[in-house]
């Protein structure tokens, strides 16, 4: 429709029309509601697709059964003397390249405090800004309530 151009209708016409796109649309959701309960109803699921369900779990079950295999296999390689004379070797090997990569150990005490108050501060400072940028729900419905009239209404701090 353009506007300026509204066409006049009588108010019953209009009532009917919205009774039965009222109708229509509880229809629509009854159906939707109706196919919820059925795809969520998981022993109709079970009782319409089992071939389906059975070839998941067997999925499910080999990928499970294939990591703690490998897991198993993977722990017992790390054991064996073979593993790790190859892995002090690959170890030694970039110590010779790149001593200045060698790691220092653990950090000094005062860096150690200094990072932990560094990080106290940081928190600090971003738990004020989210306050100051998103108000809490007891102040929201304090300025409401001012706002609708009730001067006794007052922010909780």
């Amino acid at each position: 429709m353009k506007p300026g151009r509204a066409v006049a209708r009588p108010s019953h016409e209009v009532a009917g029309e919205i009774s039965s796109l009222r109708g229509e649309l509880g229809e629509l959701v009854d159906e939707l509601d109706r196919r919820r309960r059925a795809l969520f109803d998981v022993r109709a699921q079970l009782r319409a697709h089992p071939v389906a369900i059975s070839l998941a779990g067997l999925a499910v079950a080999a990928v499970l059964g294939g990591s703690v295999a490998l897991l198993v296999y993977n722990g017992r390689r790390k054991q064996r003397r073979s593993y790790k004379a190859r892995q002090l070797r690959v170890a030694v090997g970039r110590m010779m390249e790149h001593p200045e990569r060698v790691g220092r150990g653990e950090a000094p005490p005062g860096e150690k405090i200094l990072a932990a108050v560094g990080t106290a501060i940081a928190t600090l400072l971003v738990k004020r800004a989210l306050e100051r940028a998103v108000p809490s729900p007891r102040a929201r419905a304090a300025r409401a309530a001012q706002a609708d009239g009730h001067p006794e209404a007052r922010p909780r701090p």
